[in-house]
């Protein structure tokens, strides 16, 4: 059973679960460290409907005016016998000026494997893109996408996601909506998830973190 748990896990998080979207990267010189946890919605006995309580912790390091690195752990996995560690970057392609949103793109290296080694790493490659505004230093509205490619084989995964960031001087609480294979029939399949039109899979994914140094 932990097993095929940790599978279902291993399934979600290539989509992006337990992340919030990367919508800007961080300033130059600046460390992010930042913690992520929610996920799909689904149906669990005597529960009723609860997120899947997926989580990552890890950094992001600003590298250059435009462009940064991250790194993080995968922790629940780890509960399912399933190791996790994902890097990745984020690149400011457009800045925001007046009405034209700030657009960026990104991607993540995932890479997974059973604790005792058994059986064989799992890898992933993420591309995403998102659209974000800046209110009064204060609040961080974005859209965001993301394709996933699966190196063992299979069709390539998307998910869509909308969400805020409220921005408190260096620290920041992030609440994100993501809908998972919108394209997918839900219908039929063994997790009762939360859908739209019984189509892929509906959650939500909370996020924190904390800025040292660069400019805020």
């Amino acid at each position: 059973m932990n097993r095929f748990l940790g599978l279902v896990l291993l399934g979600f998080f290539a989509v992006g679960c337990g992340h919030v979207a990367a919508v800007r990267p961080v300033p130059k010189g600046a460390l992010q460290p930042e913690l992520s946890f929610g996920g799909p919605m689904a149906e669990v006995g005597g529960l009723g409907s609860v997120p899947l309580p997926l989580s990552t912790l890890g950094a992001r390091y600003g590298i250059a005016e435009k462009f940064d690195l991250s790194a993080h752990v995968h922790l629940t996995s780890l509960a399912f016998g399933v190791a996790g560690l994902d890097v990745g970057s984020t690149y400011l392609a457009l800045p925001e000026q007046g009405a034209i949103p700030a657009l960026s793109v990104g991607g993540r290296l995932y890479g997974f494997t059973d604790v005792d080694f058994l059986g064989g790493p799992r890898a992933y490659l993420e591309v995403s893109g998102s659209a974000s505004y800046l209110l009064k230093e204060l609040v961080q509205p974005y859209l965001s996408t993301s394709v996933l490619v699966q190196f063992a084989g299979g069709l390539p995964l998307v998910s869509v996601a909308g969400g805020a960031e409220l921005i408190l001087g260096n620290f920041g609480v992030t609440l994100e909506a993501r809908w998972y294979a919108p394209y997918a029939n839900s219908r039929y399949m063994v997790v009762d998830w939360w859908s739209m039109g019984n189509l892929g899979a509906v959650g939500f994914i909370g996020g924190l973190r904390y800025r040292f140094g660069g400019e805020q």
